[in-house]
């Protein structure tokens, strides 16, 4: 039953930044009111590991569903729950995994605080902010070859309405 379980925690701090901020490499973490830190647990459930040939190598990514709870614990006012679902594929097929395993995974899937995050509010002052974001989490992670079950990880949690819930989001690194 297991196996196909994998368990992660993790910390993030809220920015200011947009997405494309962050992958340009700008960051800045807000020490104000709105900005703070995010608590991640997440179970992780293996859906599958599709082997794909191309131009004769084999690549086996990992289908993931990953069900994380959040605690969002901002500088200015007491922490709340955030709950996330999502569809991931996890790319694990890099030439130099017998020196270090890596793996990068990115997915897609919905979000829901009991909170509006005080970032959204202050990033976007004039707009309804919603409670439901689309997520995208965006994962890195490194291990030792001999211990690949522990791993160190770099994660992106974004969050954004999407222009359907509302327009805009947070970033937390």
């Amino acid at each position: 039953f297991f196996k196909r379980w994998a368990f992660e925690y993790g910390v993030a701090f809220i920015t200011s930044q947009n997405i494309e901020e962050l992958l340009g490499g700008e960051v800045d973490f807000d020490d104000g009111p709105a900005g703070g830190e995010i608590h991640q647990f997440t179970a992780s459930y293996l859906l599958a590991e599709p082997e794909w040939c191309l131009r004769g190598n084999v690549y086996r990514p990992a289908l993931e569903l990953p069900l994380t709870f959040g605690l969002i614990d901002e500088n200015g006012r007491s922490p709340f729950a955030s709950y996330s679902a999502s569809f991931n594929v996890r790319w694990r097929d890099f030439p130099w995994n017998d020196r270090i395993r890596t793996s990068f995974s990115m997915g897609v899937g919905l979000s829901w605080s009991s909170e509006v995050y005080a970032m959204d509010v202050q990033r976007h002052p004039d707009d309804d902010r919603s409670k439901w974001k689309f997520n995208w989490p965006i994962q890195l992670t490194f291990a030792h070859p001999l211990l690949p079950q522990h791993q160190l990880q770099f994660f992106i949690a974004h969050q954004s309405g999407g222009g359907i819930f509302d327009k805009g989001g947070v970033n937390s690194l």
